[in-house]
């Protein structure tokens, strides 16, 4: 079977991502199985038809189980799955919290706004619609965490990239799923101020229990856990 996945990534998208071949057969599985509501593709991927003719011939072959949408947004690419997107976000705003960077010295914790509506708004017309559109007051990195399924999503002022090149020590957490042959696979990769850790802890501990006790893991992997590290990031933005 990996094989089969191997030549169809190669095919579609090409030799030079012949090194990514099994992270991108992983995550087209964790969308697939619901692990996650979307993947983004941040590279190498040249054209959106490459991407639908590989999710289509997936499906044809039965690799995937799932209809699966391929979606474009300026040079990145994304694939998802409507249905564990709209499962997921019922109440949008319980799932996620949204931290302001727009200064890096005091994030802070965004109940609700606006612009986070349109943010929301904007990952429910992709899903239902399929494309998405960018726009100069939207912000597509709070776009891009909400629909990938981030417990915690950055936001900022659109036309204020000031934090984009400021270092932040952050609370970095990776989900992980352990496999039969013991090789760790990262589901999740997201990070948090770590002066709000008093505020933001909680809120991602009770995400990952519910993601774990609603069990979709079990078909790639025997266990899986979270865990967190203190780190410094030279970038806040994706």
């Amino acid at each position: 079977m990996d094989e089969e996945w191997n030549k169809l990534i190669i095919l579609y998208l090409g030799s030079k991502l012949r090194r990514r071949m099994k992270e991108i057969k992983l995550n087209i599985q964790f969308v697939d199985f619901g692990l996650k509501p979307s993947y983004l593709l941040d590279f190498g991927v040249n054209s959106l038809d490459s991407l639908i003719n590989l999710i289509h011939d997936l499906e044809s072959r039965r690799l995937i189980q799932r209809h699966l949408l391929a979606v474009k947004l300026e040079t990145d690419y994304i694939v998802m799955n409507p249905d564990v997107f709209m499962e997921m976000y019922t109440e949008p705003y319980d799932v996620v919290k949204f931290v302001d960077i727009t200064s890096v010295n005091t994030p802070k914790v965004v109940v609700k706004s606006d612009a986070l509506d349109q943010v929301i708004s904007t990952c429910f017309s992709a899903v239902t619609d399929g494309s998405l559109k960018s726009a100069d007051d939207i912000n597509m990195t709070s776009v891009f965490g909400v629909l990938i399924g981030y417990p915690v999503v950055y936001w900022f002022e659109p036309d204020s990239l000031k934090s984009a090149g400021n270092s932040q020590v952050v609370q970095h957490a990776e989900v992980l799923g352990m496999t039969d042959d013991e090789q760790r696979e990262v589901v999740f990769s997201f990070s948090y101020p770590d002066n709000l850790i008093n505020v933001l802890e909680k809120h991602v501990s009770a995400w990952f229990q519910k993601w774990e006790e609603a069990g979709k893991w079990r078909e790639l992997f025997k266990s899986v856990s979270m865990k967190c590290k203190r780190r410094t990031l030279l970038s806040m933005v994706l």
